[in-house]
């Protein structure tokens, strides 16, 4: 982000550069960054300083300073700031009205540099406003925590002072200005550009402690394979299925150049269409235009390419990091590097009324390896549409943890933050339908009973995720979380701590609350009419005897208001089988216990089991594609769970593109400025192992229904080729990267079971 830009200015300012001003906005008492000059928002503006506010005022200084590692004793760690600031961009000033900032400059053509964010949390803020230089009007939009945008704007002058205009729809938020005269472009240009090729690091003396991994391993690259063709191009096509990661030291094999792709859906069904480019020299003008493919028009493919960054091998890891492909950012035009391969991800939806058959099309890849140059290659492609309805089985679940962007919504205090914040929900739950995720855990906090032993409740925010949910089809229960942890400070004036590390064993009055709060939030929840909650008292557990013994009780009371407990805890623990009579849904990471045990223990019991896979979800790592569609397909119809729910759809610690920051990674989807999701290539393989279960229980519905007709043989030659993909299944409690199928293997085994469906309907079966 631009702090790291800035912390360097710190020891190369710009101040001795030729017609160079510079402003840092903030307060009297923050940083000021050296060669700036400082202003607060009570700097009107003169003559004699010849820069200013026209109207000083109705703004409000931000400061918040993150330089060193605190104590954490919650978590037991000593933590790193959730982002580096340094004099700029620890402070910054606020407005929610239109304020003018005036610099006395000579007649000529000008270059601005305006840094715009916040190091500060306000969490239920979304700032949206226009800055104007010259007529030229830049929109920004930004989160209100932990981002920055860098504007480049031009003017041109005839004497008369340079004003920048920052008008807000909600607030605006300004941290420094920059303006130079253009005959300094390529003097600045060369100081600013390579600082901004790091903007997504940390400042030189943290960067300088992490250590970089090793690229894995890659074919040998032949340069007596590349062409005169490819060499005047300056890049090379090919091919690796999206389950291979790509990284920049990835190099084709012969086989995989000259590629043609090749799919098969249903209609309705999404599919990714990917190719790889690696490149020979320095490529400017990139671009990516599909082609029409049938009943696909070509203006709704979607066109993407995989972003690579910095990331930790597990999200808690320090100092250590890789890079990774992770990231589908759309785009118009790129510019990449030589000698590097990326991923370039295009996902169709086949339309609902499409006909059955087998339909051409292309995507046009163009480059310049010398300006004004353009070179294009054309990558054919086939789709064969077939004639499945695919069908959903209504026993399973597929839901997900989910910081809700109504909890923002309730507490933003404007209106264009309030409409961004529930645009932005209804963005994601429609994102999530689309990728066949249609539940979400959601909180029903309502604090510690008063002296009389009554509770109240803002339930705002949860009744608009209810309403949510319903909009979206959403399948119920719903998990949510309870107080415990206010009934817990109210009885020991404590905290329990991560995983109750902290905890001291409550007095009795402790349980009975939490039995009378569950049978509050109970009766609000029929009063409201809303579905089944499942209740959800403490988050992963320790194993420690008094730990179980907490939960035990903990549960029992829980469970005795009437409602379904739900706990995150392996129940194939030991430790944990106290706790068994009063779980009623358990919820795991790995596939554990095995399938045989876990029926038969739903058939005895009733109890339910849930998984939350976070291995292929980011927490670890962010690679694991195949692994993740694994999961979400043929892995989930082997393991006999009822739900997958990992964590999270999305989760930041500090500057969301900025993987190594803060205590802990962030990770999964990321959000474009307007709060449109931006997909990780994981998020898109759960969708794809969606539709590998979609597809066997298709058929599994048809063998049911063949056999009902009697048609025994036709039924049994369907079962046959069903077993024989169960049976190539390799089970295993997580599914991340060893003992899996190929990653060409996965589509054999769909169209394995498409096949099988295709004869059945030749047979007269039909959904």
């Amino acid at each position: 982000m631009p702090y790291l830009l800035f912390a360097i200015l710190l020891t190369v300012p710009l101040a001795g550069q030729a017609a160079t001003y510079q402003y840092d906005f903030g307060t009297d008492q923050s940083g000021l960054m050296e060669g700036f000059t400082r202003v607060t928002d009570k700097a009107a503006y003169t003559a004699e300083k010849g820069y200013g506010w026209t109207a000083a005022g109705n703004m409000k200084p931000y400061v918040q300073v993150f330089k060193d590692a605190v104590p954490n004793p919650g978590r037991g760690t000593v933590d790193p700031p959730r982002m580096y600031t340094n004099a700029l961009t620890e402070d910054c000033l606020v407005g929610d009205a239109a304020r003018t900032f005036q610099v006395d400059v000579p007649a000529g053509e000008w270059r601005l540099y305006v840094l715009c964010g916040i190091s500060y949390g306000m969490p239920a803020q979304y700032f949206d406003f226009d800055v104007t230089v010259g007529g030229q009007k830049t929109r920004v939009q930004f989160e209100g925590s932990y981002q920055f945008r860098n504007l480049r704007l031009s003017a041109t002058t005839d004497g008369k002072p340079l004003q920048i205009t920052l008008d807000p729809r909600s607030k605006w938020a300004l941290n420094a200005i920059m303006v130079w005269n253009a005959a300094e472009d390529e003097k600045v240009a060369g100081f600013l550009k390579p600082l901004e090729e790091q903007m997504y690091g940390l400042p030189p003396e943290e960067m300088a402690k992490w250590e970089k991994d090793p690229p894995p391993p890659t074919a040998s690259w032949d340069p007596r394979a590349v062409t005169r063709t490819d060499l005047f191009r300056g890049f090379v096509i090919y091919h690796k299925p999206y389950l291979e990661c790509v990284y920049p030291t990835t190099n084709p094999y012969g086989f995989e150049r000259r590629p043609e792709i090749r799919v098969f859906a249903t209609p309705g069904e999404y599919e990714p269409l990917t190719f790889e480019v690696r490149t020979l020299s320095a490529l400017t003008g990139v671009r990516v235009t599909p082609r029409d493919l049938g009943p696909i028009e070509a203006n709704t493919i979607d066109v993407r390419h995989v972003r690579y960054m910095r990331a930790r091998p597990n999200y808690t890891t320090m100092y250590r990091y890789r890079i990774v492909p992770d990231v589908l950012e759309r785009f118009d035009a790129l510019s990449l590097p030589a000698n590097e391969s990326h991923r370039f991800w295009l996902t169709v939806q086949v339309p609902e009324d499409a006909k059955p058959g087998i339909y051409e099309g292309s995507i046009e890849f163009t480059a310049e390896a010398v300006p004004g140059q353009p070179n294009k290659v054309t990558v054919p492609v086939t789709l064969r549409v077939l004639d499945i309805k695919l069908q959903e089985d209504p026993s399973k679940i597929h839901g997900i943890y989910y910081y809700d962007p109504l909890d923002q919504w309730a507490r933003a205090t404007d209106e264009v933050s309030k409409d961004y914040f529930w645009h932005k929900s209804e963005l994601e739950h429609a994102d999530m339908v689309a990728h066949g995720t249609r539940n979400v855990v959601m909180s029903a906090s309502c604090g510690a009973a008063d002296a009389e032993g009554k509770f109240t409740a803002n339930w705002t925010a949860l009744s608009a995720k209810i309403e949510m949910a319903r909009k979206f089809n959403f399948t119920p229960p719903f998990v949510v979380g309870i107080s415990t942890g206010a009934v817990y400070n109210k009885y020991t004036k404590e905290s329990f701590g991560g995983h109750l590390r902290g905890l001291k064993m409550p007095p009795p009055e402790f349980f009975t609350e939490m039995r009378n709060m569950t049978a509050f939030v109970e009766s609000e929840r029929k009063k409201n009419g809303w579905p089944e909650f499942l209740y959800y008292p403490i988050d992963e557990p320790g194993q420690s005897p008094e730990a179980v013994k907490f939960m035990t009780e903990l549960l029992k009371a829980v469970q005795s208001a009437g409602v379904r407990t739900y706990v995150t805890a392996d129940p194939t623990a030991e430790a944990f089988q106290p706790m068994k009579p009063y779980v009623d849904v358990w919820c795991t990471q790995p596939f554990a216990p095995d399938r045989e045990t876990l029926l038969k223990d739903t058939a005895a019991r009733k109890v339910e089991y849930w998984c939350y896979p976070n291995h292929v979800n980011g927490e670890n790592d962010h690679t694991p594609v195949a692994g993740a569609r694994m999961t979400y397909g043929f892995g989930f119809w082997r393991s006999g769970f009822r739900t997958l729910i990992p964590w999270i759809y999305q989760s930041s610690t500090g500057d969301p593109f900025n993987y190594l920051d803060g205590l802990t990674m962030d990770f999964f989807n990321r959000s474009e400025p307007n709060g449109t999701p931006i997909p990780v290539a994981m998020w898109e393989a759960y969708r794809e192992g969606y539709d590998d279960y979609r597809y066997v229980y298709t058929l599994q519905t048809l063998i049911d229904k063949a056999r009902a007709q009697g048609k025994q043989a036709e039924a049994d030659a369907a079962e046959k080729e069903l077993r024989s993909v169960w049976d190539a299944l390799r089970v295993q409690e997580k599914y991340k990267y060893d003992d899996l199928w190929a990653p060409e293997e996965f589509d054999v085994y769909r169209w394995m079971v498409a096949r099988a469906i295709l004869k059945l309907h030749d047979a007269g079966v039909r959904e």
